[in-house]
């Protein structure tokens, strides 16, 4: 954390100049280290992080814009919210980068929503008063908080995994973790891993030190890594299949998006092109399928999908183009042809 109050910085130093000098510091000492910023500042003051055009201070910041108009658009069932979230956010050096997440070790924050956008989103995802902090976040984490609905939670994800930049994950959210809502302020979030079933899941066998979940549904008999290794369709593994399929496609980290039009309000597609290949990405908001899906999203008939981290939608519609239905709350990751 950097202070400026009772610092150089008052005195006309810029701490600016402190992170260049970190950053070379660190670039000297081990070239494959990153520094990643929490810098939730509006999109114009979070490009001076990032450094001059070379991108010479922090590598990597976390992607608050976006993050907070992903979770009012799953409300508003509308993935519009997000997309003006993207083209809110300032162009970085090349070899700097966003980092998408869905959720972080504290409070999910939404200070850069407006009220009454606020107030939307707290009234769906946590219409107790005692599941917000702040005045301006919420102390949940996800699978709780959509109530375990697993459509949704893959949909968040996939999100997270595709959308410019790069992703990260709090520990825990590639099972579905819970929280512990008797904690008080961020602590409810910041619960013991589950590896097994059991008393503390396999945390300790001792008294633990921190927080854990002990009943409910997203208990250690219910929700634990032991199990989730065993089972090809839990979320575990479903998450292990997307970080593999992610590192296949850096069109997705490096290449330059756009936006496509859709004739369904619902569907949010997007394609991210580099080197002379592309990915297609599709995401349904909606619960139900879109009315007419052989019209609102047409593709190369040679567009392969990854089917891995494709697995709720079905193809139709005759060569040359292809056209993908997608499931509620369904997505899709296609390779373009080259």
């Amino acid at each position: 954390m950097i202070e400026l109050a009772g610092t150089d910085a008052e005195r006309g130093q810029d701490p600016h100049d402190f992170l260049v000098n970190l950053r070379a510091f660190l670039n000297r000492r081990r070239g494959d280290a990153i520094l990643l910023a929490e810098a939730n500042l509006p999109p114009e003051d979070q490009r001076r992080f990032f450094g001059d055009e070379g991108g010479d201070e922090i590598h990597m910041l976390f992607n608050f814009l976006v993050n907070q108009r992903l979770f009012l658009a799953l409300v508003r069932r509308d993935p519009a919210p997000v997309v003006t979230g993207l083209r809110e956010l300032p162009e970085v050096p090349e070899t700097n980068q966003w980092a998408n997440f869905v959720k972080n070790h504290d409070e999910l924050t939404l200070d850069k929503l407006s009220d009454d956008e606020r107030e939307e989103v707290f009234a769906a995802l946590a219409p107790d008063p005692d599941m917000r902090s702040f005045g301006r976040g919420i102390r949940r984490r996800i699978p709780p908080m959509l109530e375990g609905d697993r459509d949704r939670i893959e949909l968040l994800y996939s999100l997270a995994f595709t959308l410019p930049g790069s992703p990260v994950l709090l520990y825990g959210e590639e099972i579905g973790l819970g929280d512990n809502q008797a904690v008080e302020g961020r602590g409810a979030v910041r619960v013991a891993m589950q590896w097994t079933a059991g008393p503390h899941g396999g945390f300790t066998s001792g008294e633990p030190a921190v927080p854990v979940v002990a009943d409910g549904p997203f208990a250690p008999d219910h929700v634990n890594v032991a199990a989730q290794r065993r089972d090809p369709g839990s979320l575990l593994n479903w998450t292990e299949r997307a970080i593999r399929t992610r590192k296949e496609l850096p069109e997705l980290g490096w290449g330059a998006w756009q936006v496509l039009d859709t004739d369904h309000p619902g569907v949010l597609a997007h394609r991210c092109d580099w080197q002379g290949r592309g990915v297609l990405v599709l995401h349904n908001f909606h619960p139900d399928r879109p009315r007419s899906p052989s019209t609102w999203a047409t593709t190369p008939s040679r567009a392969a999908p990854c089917p891995t981290c494709s697995p709720t939608t079905t193809t139709t519609g005759p060569p040359p183009a292809t056209r993908w239905d997608l499931a509620r709350f369904g997505y899709r990751w296609l390779r373009l042809p080259g």
